[in-house]
């Protein structure tokens, strides 16, 4: 009776637990515990969807894509990430556009409105077909779309290169045309449209155009000027154009290097006159058989001007010679702007030596100053002579001397010299006083306030002086008369 019971028992305790779980409910989590599911509203397959412009056309077409609906294709913030606070926003996800199942798609993003632009290339090697472009969210393979296209059967101009010429040496100028090139459009564009851009380059390296800037395609056509590098060699060379915004529209052209051609006949260049003096002048220069609209002329290398020619490759120009050029032969070359080789030259020689410059005048010389002259001084009194005692003759012999003359013939003369001199003295001493006649005739004097003094003195031949003049001022004693009297 008991096992029953307990298994009653047992039975009962069950029933009511399970009653209670039941009527108690699920145990609520705490909210920092179970981090929220994102939630977002998942719009019908239809709302979803993608257009193509245009939606056919020939292989090798350029295909905008637009996308709508693709709001969903989000990246939400992972769980584990999630801290307290506000719940971050989801990221736009990527998006892939493909042509028909190709490996490398167009990586696009959705705005904000779930929209998207892009663009595709129809293979140039598509058969004509439709072909499917697929639109690819890469979080939700559920978000996405597909569009048609048609490859038409006409097939797309396969684009084309050419060159004129095809061939000459280097620095050739040549003239690159492109056509088929109607798929090559500006970013966004659509086919048909002009605006794209096209690259050129020789056997690989960029190849750059007469004009600066890209060359812009219009009409699914290109036109530019280049000249073959400087250093290429005499062999074929590629010339390649590709579009910018679509590597598969390229197309090539071959360009043969040759070696300097001969002048064409005829091709000259005179000189009139052809040799000019040291100093400069110009020159006349003539030139013929240039099948070229325009003429390059250099001096010696060195760029002189352009001229243009005539329509029968004629022409004729000014050269002028610098005015400091030597002695010395010089050329004068004519080349085709557009083709350098197309050349011909002429030698101009200057003649003479270099002119001597004006020499720098010499300033004149100033005149000599005379220094003046400087008063004349009053002579110091004369110094007696010293008497020269007289010579002994050391001849012993009294009859003659040492030059040979006779000794009383000297003897005679001297004594004859002392008595004259004895005479003239003893006249001159024997003259008496000057009277008052001789006086009043030979001296006038005024006399002032001063003391006494001797102003004239009459020395002798020798010894102290024999006359005095002497002096001396008195008060004023009026008239005076002198009368001479006579003794007798």
């Amino acid at each position: 009776m008991f096992p029953l019971l307990r298994s009653a028992c047992r039975r009962s305790l069950t029933a009511v637990l399970l009653s209670t779980a039941v009527a108690w409910g699920t145990p609520v989590a705490t909210e920092a515990a179970v981090a929220p599911a994102p939630v977002s509203t998942v719009r019908a397959a239809a709302d979803t969807y993608i257009t193509l412009d245009p939606a056919e056309g020939r292989a090798g077409s350029r295909v905008g894509v637009h996308g709508y609906g693709f709001g969903n294709c989000h990246t939400y913030p992972s769980p584990s990430t999630l801290r307290p606070g506000p719940t971050p926003e989801p990221t736009p996800a990527r998006i892939e556009v493909t042509w028909d199942g190709d490996t490398a798609p167009s990586i696009v993003t959705a705005d904000d409105q779930g929209m998207f632009e892009t663009d595709v290339t129809a293979p140039s090697d598509a058969a004509p077909d439709t072909y499917a472009v697929n639109a690819r969210c890469t979080v939700d393979s559920k978000v996405k779309a597909t569009a048609r296209f048609t490859v038409t059967a006409e097939p797309a101009p396969a684009p084309a290169l050419a060159l004129d010429p095809a061939q000459g040496p280097a620095r050739t100028a040549v003239t690159v045309t492109g056509s088929g090139f109607e798929n090559c459009v500006a970013d966004g564009g659509s086919a048909g449209q002009s605006g794209g851009t096209v690259t050129l380059a020789w056997d690989g390296d960029p190849l750059s155009p007469g004009a600066p800037g890209d060359l812009t395609v219009a009409d699914g056509a290109f036109t530019a000027d280049v000249s073959v590098p400087p250093d290429a060699q005499a062999t074929h060379h590629q010339v390649t154009a590709v579009c910018d915004g679509n590597g598969q529209l390229t197309a090539q052209a071959d360009f043969t290097v040759t070696d300097a051609p001969e002048p064409p006949v005829g091709l000259a260049v005179t000189l009139h006159p052809t040799s000019l003096p040291v100093g400069g002048g110009t020159v006349t220069v003539s030139g013929s058989g240039f099948n070229c609209s325009q003429v390059d002329l250099l001096w010696d290398g060195e760029p002189a001007g352009t001229v243009d020619t005539a329509d029968d490759g004629t022409f004729e120009a000014q050269l002028t010679v610098p005015s400091d050029v030597a002695e010395d032969p010089y050329t004068v070359r004519g080349q085709c702007a557009t083709q350098p080789d197309v050349a011909a030259e002429a030698v101009l020689t200057v003649t003479g030596t270099a002119p001597v410059p004006p020499a720098t005048p010499t300033p004149p010389t100033p005149p000599p100053t005379t220094p003046p002259t400087p008063p004349p001084t009053t002579p110091p009194p004369p110094t007696p002579p010293t008497p020269t005692p007289p010579t002994p003759n050391p001849n012993p012999n009294p009859e003659h001397t040492d030059g040979g003359v006779p000794a009383g013939l000297v003897v005679g003369a001297s004594l004859f010299g002392v008595a004259l001199l004895a005479a003239v003295g003893a006249a001159f001493l024997s003259r008496g006083h000057r009277g008052p006649r001789w006086v009043r005739a030979h001296i006038t004097s005024r006399l002032r306030p001063a003391p006494a003094a001797t102003e004239v003195t009459q020395p002798p031949d020798d010894g102290p002086p024999a006359r005095t003049v002497r002096l001396e001022p008195h008060p004023d004693p009026g008239d005076q008369t002198v009368e001479e009297e006579d003794d007798t």
